[in-house]
């Protein structure tokens, strides 16, 4: 590990959480419902794009994402990871098209109608947790089982 990167894990203020509750996961996932939430800064061109050029001011809201979206219709704004690769396939970031071909084949039961995405460098997550209350609410209310996140 480079210097650099030793002491921003070292500095990092990292958060350890006591207080939440395990839950045994008791569905097969040919019955669940599943969510796809990922930290590629995707949105839908149109929507807003996250802020990402203030590094006191980070972005810490989300996006929702429709399953019935076009994957051509997905826009980044995220300054952190090497972007050619998600634009070539938006499924590196974004596999919503894999998820879709399980449901077919009956590995997974349904998927969310809304799908979500936040951009992955947040260094101060505070307002993260409100984001992450929301997306939880939103994923109740559509009687989700299991979210899938993918960390960009």
């Amino acid at each position: 590990m480079s210097s650099e990167l030793e002491k921003f894990v070292d500095e990092f203020p990292w958060i350890e959480n006591k207080t939440t509750p395990w839950s045994d996961f008791k569905l097969s996932l040919s019955q669940s419902r599943i969510a796809l939430i990922s930290t590629g800064g995707l949105y839908i061109e149109g929507d807003k794009p996250f802020k990402i050029s203030d590094r006191k001011d980070v972005d810490e809201s989300y996006r929702e994402i429709p399953l019935a979206s076009s994957t051509d219709n997905l826009a980044i704004a995220h300054e952190h990871y090497e972007k050619r690769y998600a634009r070539q396939d938006i499924n590196t970031v974004f596999p919503v098209e894999r998820l879709k071909k399980l449901v077919e084949e009956n590995f997974l039961g349904d998927l969310a109608r809304i799908n979500f995405s936040i951009t992955g460098f947040i260094p101060e997550p505070d307002g993260l947790f409100r984001s992450g209350k929301e997306i939880a609410q939103k994923l109740a209310s559509m009687k989700v089982d299991a979210a899938f996140i993918v960390p960009v």
